[in-house]
């Protein structure tokens, strides 16, 4: 994975300080689709989803086993995913969880579900990235989609995480 922010870095040092030496990988990143529902359905998306409930999907209890395997085969990066993460009623638990055993945590969210009141919900179960997807207004139903990309990028700001773009 190219780093573009210590790239960036360096060549504004001029290129005159060495680059950071590579850390070694410690395992995989896993990128975990844990539902399949969305609440969206962007033409882009890479995911089979739909708004609506799908059969076999995993139990809070299995999800925490499936952590436990991860965790054992020594995977540092667990990142949630879906379809739309935050319409799974147990997301913050399940974050929460993976946090505490030590995983680096990532939210990726099409943001549409992020709002005053459960930013601070989010705060609390420990992301360390929360990433909102940059395409998704393409695909929303309501009119001036980057006003709604805003309400769902401003609490993010309140809490303190930095916003990037995609």
């Amino acid at each position: 994975m190219l780093r573009l922010t210590q790239y960036l870095q360096y060549l504004h040092r001029g290129g005159s300080q060495p680059r950071p030496e590579r850390a070694a990988a410690r395992g995989p990143v896993v990128i975990w689709n844990l539902i399949r529902r969305c609440n969206l359905t962007c033409q882009h998306c890479y995911s089979t989803s739909a708004n609506k409930d799908f059969a076999g999907e995993l139990s809070t209890d299995e999800v925490f086993a499936v952590m436990d395997d991860l965790a054992a085969f020594g995977v540092p990066v667990l990142i949630l995913s879906g379809g739309e993460p935050l319409l799974r009623p147990d997301i913050f638990r399940i974050g929460k969880r993976a946090r505490d055993m030590g995983f680096y945590v990532g939210l990726s969210s099409n943001g549409t579900l992020i709002n005053a009141e459960n930013v601070r919900q989010l705060a609390d179960t420990g992301f360390d990235y929360v990433g909102i997807s940059p395409g998704w207004h393409r695909c929303h139903p309501r009119p001036f989609p980057p006003y709604w990309m805003a309400v769902s990028i401003w609490p993010c700001m309140a809490c303190g995480w930095p916003i990037r773009p995609g």
